[in-house]
């Protein structure tokens, strides 16, 4: 490829850029919520438009935390994929997401692995509020996913102080093949027993 062909197609993908990234704030520039428009669209008939909505409002993070509620709903979409994008982009909103609880709870029991992996990261990372989820975090720590167990303990020390279930679940982690289980499950007793 000469230099002149790298420099037309280095100008051409600038340009795509510009496109694609004009096209995605065109609800903005129009003068409608971005936010809202998302949030509209995870309730359309069209699979691919419900994936694409949760996957921007999950690239937005916590500035779309007034899509909590569609977000959750969306959990129990029947599409992994959409799913999937919808736990992630709620673990991306940090305790913004205690609206979110009691459906990430029930993700914890989703098919796939990563919607319950992203459903246990969100429950952590909402805190002391995931404490409605207790019984759905004891219970999932079954899981065989040890990426999802580390979330569940971690969980569970912000929630399970003083309760003796909770220290009872944790107590069968202290001997776990996984040095980082195992320390992760020592943390979360000493927290739970101060």
């Amino acid at each position: 490829m000469s230099l002149i062909q790298m420099r037309a197609w280095r100008s051409f993908l600038v340009v795509a850029g510009v496109i694609v990234a004009a096209v995605g704030f065109l609800p903005f520039l129009a003068g409608r919520d971005p936010i809202a428009t998302l949030a509209r669209q995870l309730e359309d008939a069209d699979p691919e438009v419900r994936y694409r909505a949760a996957k921007q409002l999950e690239e937005l993070g916590p500035g779309a935390g007034q899509a909590i509620d569609e977000l959750a709903a969306s959990l129990a979409d029947g599409e992994q994929r959409v799913r999937y994008r919808s736990a992630k982009a709620l673990s991306r909103m940090g305790d913004l997401a205690a609206a979110a609880v009691p459906a990430l709870a029930d993700g914890l029991k989703d098919p796939d692995r990563d919607v319950r992996y992203y459903c246990a990261k969100s429950l952590y990372k909402v805190g002391a509020a995931a404490e409605p989820a207790k019984e759905a975090v004891v219970a999932a720590l079954g899981d065989e996913d040890s990426g999802i167990q580390r979330y569940l303990l971690k969980t569970l020390k912000e929630i399970g102080e003083g309760d003796e279930a909770c220290m009872t679940a944790v107590e069968k982690f202290l001997n776990d093949p996984d040095p980082e289980i195992r320390e992760v499950a020592n943390d979360a007793l000493e927290d739970m027993r101060d």
